[in-house]
C-alpha cells in the first residue's frame, strides 16, 4: 500500500470513528424553540401501515432513534433501548425509525430484539435526510414543543440514554 493511500485511510478511520459517537446540545434547555428544527411536520409509516405525524406527539417528550438491521451498533442498543421505554414510558415516548432496509429484515430485528415501542419506516431515507443523520445509529431528543433539543450519533447503553433523557427531556420540563 503506497503511504499516501494510507494517510486517506487512517483519515478515513478518524472521522467515521469521531462521527460514531457524539452529542450535540441544541439548546441549553428544553425550553428553547429556536435550538433546533421543528419536527412536528414529519410523517411516517408504522411497521402495521398506519401514518403516523409526529404532531399526534404534540407535547409529549419524544426519543427518536434512526436504526437499521445491517448496522451493528444499532442492533445491539435495541435491547438497552427497550428497556429504557419500559423504564421511562410514563415520561417519554419512544419512536424508531428504520431507515432504507428491507420490511422483512427490520420485522425480523424487531422480534429477536422484543421492541415494543413505536416503529416506524423510511425506506427512502426521506426523514433520515431531513433529521440530518450523520451516523448510525442516531438518536434525537425532541422537547414538548417538537423541537430537537440534543442529538447523539453512535451507540448507547441504557444508563447512557437514562441519564439523556433527564438532562435533556425531563429535568428541562421540569425546570419550564
Amino acid at each position: 500500500m503506497s503511504r499516501s493511500r494510507g494517510i486517506v485511510i487512517g483519515l478515513a478511520v478518524m472521522l467515521l470513528t469521531s462521527a460514531c459517537s457524539q452529542s450535540d446540545d441544541l439548546a441549553k434547555d428544553g425550553r428553547d424553540t429556536d435550538a433546533g428544527p421543528v419536527v412536528t411536520d414529519r410523517t411516517f409509516e408504522t411497521f402495521e401501515g398506519e401514518q403516523i405525524s409526529l404532531a399526534d406527539f404534540d407535547g409529549e417528550l419524544l426519543v427518536v432513534n434512526f436504526w437499521a438491521s445491517w448496522c451493528p451498533p444499532c442492533v445491539a442498543e435495541m435491547p438497552d433501548f427497550e428497556r429504557a421505554h419500559i423504564a421511562r414510558q410514563d415520561e417519554v415516548k419512544f419512536i424508531g425509525i428504520n431507515t432504507q432496509d428491507h420490511l422483512e429484515q427490520a420485522e425480523s430485528l424487531v422480534e429477536q430484539t422484543g421492541v415494543t415501542y413505536v416503529l416506524g419506516l423510511d425506506p427512502d431515507g426521506e426523514l433520515f435526510r431531513d433529521f440530518e443523520v450523520i451516523a448510525m445509529p442516531s438518536t434525537f431528543f425532541v422537547n414538548t414543543a417538537g423541537v430537537i433539543v440534543h442529538r447523539h450519533a453512535g451507540i448507547l447503553s441504557q444508563a447512557q440514554l437514562e441519564g439523556l433523557i433527564d438532562e435533556h427531556l425531563t429535568n428541562a420540563k421540569n425546570r419550564s
